[in-house]
């Protein structure tokens, strides 16, 4: 007898893709699910929609309808996209929507995949260089200004390092955008809605004590209206402020200080599990105790942002943060069934363990017994 397992492919997928990166995020599980040999459903998020259009061009030109299609659409289109009888869902997106997106799709026990975000933390041990630290927490923090699910959400440093990091910061902020009107590598925030939101945490933090460090000049905003939102520096952060109870997504770091490392790992798993958590140290020992005693989608050691470019390398969350896994070959296992197949062979012993029992089959059962125990 032999057996073994079939990839087979699970049948039609959903993806709900997101707006900070429209074609990375919706086109990247697409790639693993047709990989698997399924046929796909995609909805773009509405909140970037050119970006959106145009993808549902590409996907017309590109595949007939019948194997993949497009669908463009606000929250109501969202809502009746989740309740549809996919045989897998996958959803990209906030925390609060990937409730009710599971709840949805609960109705008829389809399996989901979220991929959702969290306060990620970037962790500096005091033995790091701490100039090289703030060069690489910046750089990741600040791509896309911020809007990127596994960007930096805050930074633990030993206490007395603060305004070392802030004069490491500013200076890394100054190379690489030395302006930031009319620089078109600094992004802009992506409404005017949630340009708000990230201000109103600002002026709650310092409602609150903090100190906000606005790493960029005054004068170099734009004109009311282009959602230039300056890298800004929370210092005295702490857990009674807005900024530290939900995903920033925006180029706001609050400092949180500590005085050992145990401290600055209870503090991070005393709240829900990150996304991404990025260490800074290169001691070993102490890199694989902390790998041991936390939990997150995943980590980066001594860098930000780079676990997710290792495409060979499974991308998920952990609670709160998300369920299941994408890229490479773990996002093709994702969109297949995994079946076992036993083959049986024409001359098999299996009779013997047939009914009616008696004193051979009990014999029988001692026996296997004795030979697998003695291989023990």
């Amino acid at each position: 007898s032999r057996a073994f397992y079939q990839y087979q492919p699970v049948g039609v997928v959903g993806i709900v893709g997101a707006w900070n990166y429209q074609l990375l995020l919706t086109l990247g599980p697409l790639i693993d699910a047709i990989a698997a040999g399924n046929h796909v459903l995609l909805k773009p998020s509405e909140i970037t929609p050119r970006s959106a259009a145009l993808i549902a061009e590409i996907i017309a030109t590109a595949f007939p309808p019948e194997y993949v299609s497009c669908v463009t659409g606000g929250p109501d289109v969202a809502s009746e996209f989740t309740r549809l009888p996919f045989d897998h869902l996958f959803f990209t997106g906030s925390t609060r929507v990937g409730m009710l997106v599971m709840q949805a799709a609960a109705e008829r026990l389809t399996p989901v995949t979220l991929e959702l975000g969290g306060k990620s933390p970037a962790i500096v041990h005091e033995s790091y260089d701490l100039a090289r630290a703030a060069s690489r927490i910046m750089a990741g923090k600040l791509v896309n200004a911020g809007q990127t699910c596994v960007a930096p959400d805050y930074v633990l440093l030993p206490a007395g390092t603060e305004d070392a990091f802030e004069r490491d910061a500013r200076r890394t902020v100054a190379a690489m955008y030395p302006r930031l009107t009319g620089n078109a590598d600094y992004t802009r925030i992506v409404s005017e809605g949630h340009f708000a939101r990230l201000q109103a945490l600002v002026d709650d933090a310092v409602q609150r004590g903090a100190r906000a460090a606005t790493l960029s000049a005054g004068d170099d905003l734009g004109a009311p209206g282009e959602r230039l939102f300056p890298p800004t520096l929370l210092f005295g952060a702490n857990d009674g402020m807005t900024v530290m109870q939900e995903e920033i997504f925006g180029p706001i770091l609050p400092v949180v200080t500590y005085r050992s490392l145990d401290e600055a790992l209870a503090y991070v798993n005393s709240r829900p599990h990150p996304l991404a958590l990025y260490y800074f140290d290169d001691d070993g020992t102490r890199v694989d105790h902390v790998l041991q005693h936390t939990m997150s989608g995943g980590v980066t050691i001594n860098d930000c942002l780079y676990h997710l470019g290792q495409h060979n390398l499974p991308f998920g969350g952990a609670g709160a943060s998300g369920m299941g896994h994408y890229h490479g070959f773990d996002g093709f296992e994702t969109f297949s069934k995994k079946r076992g197949v036993m083959v049986q062979r024409r001359l098999a012993p299996t009779a013997l363990f047939n009914p009616p029992y008696g004193a051979r089959a009990n014999g029988l059962v001692k026996l296997l017994l004795r030979v697998a125990l003695r291989g023990r």
